[in-house]
């Protein structure tokens, strides 16, 4: 137990120290960088492997989150197009308005479904949406997204 408490602090710490830099346009080719890095070292430590459904691939999204996935990081839809999830781990970009910010932040998740198989879109963001989760939508590679509107594009 003191393990998965361990792992879960230190990705809040991880993600506050990114979400910081996220919301600062001048930090922007660092936030990608770094989101990119923290994917990579995820997948090189998890080895998920790709998903041949979408059912799959949100499980292995969900896999690929802290030790405490399923309590935070929730599926909560799947059909044979779409897997929706839920982020229910209090963001700090929540409220802030700041979409963008968020969209850099995300890097990190789209990162890890792409290497999983999976395409992530963001399509409600604790940034502006008033609510405590953020909502995704993950389908395959390759697969028409024109559909998904990404939070960040909204209004």
């Amino acid at each position: 137990m003191k393990k998965l408490l361990e792992k879960l602090i230190v990705f809040r710490i991880t993600l506050r120290f990114l979400a910081f830099f996220s919301r600062r346009k001048v930090f922007d080719g660092f936030t990608l960088w770094a989101t990119s890095k923290t994917a990579r070292l995820n997948l090189l430590l998890n080895k998920a492997g790709k998903g041949k459904n979408t059912m799959e691939l949100a499980k292995i999204w969900q896999k690929l989150m802290p030790p405490d996935g399923k309590e935070y990081f929730k599926i909560k839809e799947v059909d044979e197009q779409t897997a929706y999830t839920e982020i229910h781990l209090h963001c700090p970009l929540r409220g802030t308005g700041n979409v963008e910010a968020c969209y850099k932040l995300m890097n990190y998740d789209r990162k890890l479904m792409k290497k999983s198989g999976g395409e992530l879109i963001v399509v409600e963001s604790q940034s502006n949406s008033g609510k405590d989760y953020c909502r995704l939508a993950i389908r395959a590679q390759g697969k028409d997204t024109s559909d998904l509107i990404p939070a960040h594009k909204k209004n």
